[in-house]
């Protein structure tokens, strides 16, 4: 795995918390709309630290290009509201079809975790032996009613016809223990920030 591959995954985990779109309690609040915001924001932001831009809905009408200075293209990044598995997703298709026009391909969806393996397979499959790197974030979520309950964030990696999974972590930032978002989200916790009188 190349460097400017590793920051991606490094930065997209850390900074899929920041200006997070919902709050501890009104997880069920997030829309399909709030969530497609949220990806762009975390994917703009990863590309402006590795010194990228990044273009949306271009190159054929991908969601996101990112190039460098040179408006040579680094990767193309999609990104889907249904599962993999769905058959009128087709987001996988569109990036295989266009591995010659980038060095790596990104694409973030979610997964329910008893269809993960079928998800997972499915993307394998359509990727085949391609030997550019696809880069996969899935969130998992279960439903709660008709709503999603995000659970985790979990990072694949694909090439060549080989696969393996690079990191996982919780998808809320509450759940992820010792940080400030789960202090601050435990039940009548209160953080005394004052200077005192």
């Amino acid at each position: 795995m190349k460097r400017r591959e590793r920051d991606f995954i490094a930065l997209f985990n850390a900074l899929w918390y920041q200006d997070f779109p919902v709050i501890p309690g009104h997880e069920d609040l997030g829309r399909r709309a709030v969530w497609t915001t949220h990806i762009a924001s975390t994917v703009k932001k990863c590309s402006d630290l590795m010194g990228l831009f990044t273009c949306f809905e271009s190159g054929g009408r991908t969601d996101a290009v990112v190039q460098n200075a040179n408006r040579e293209t680094w990767a193309k990044v999609e990104w889907e509201w249904y599962q993999p598995k769905n058959e009128k997703v087709n987001e996988i298709h569109k990036l295989a079809a266009a591995y010659e026009q980038a060095d790596a391909f990104i694409f973030i969806g979610y997964s329910r975790p008893e269809h993960h393996a079928e998800n997972l397979a499915k993307i394998k499959q359509t990727w085949g032996n391609l030997d550019r790197p696809l880069i996969v974030i899935l969130v998992t979520f279960s439903f709660h009613g008709k709503q999603r309950r995000f659970e985790l964030v979990q990072t694949h990696y694909i090439k060549n016809g080989s696969h393996k999974q690079v990191r996982k972590q919780p998808a809320l930032p509450w759940h992820v223990e010792g940080t400030k978002w789960a202090a601050l989200s435990n039940a009548g916790a209160t953080l005394d920030l004052s200077e005192g009188e």
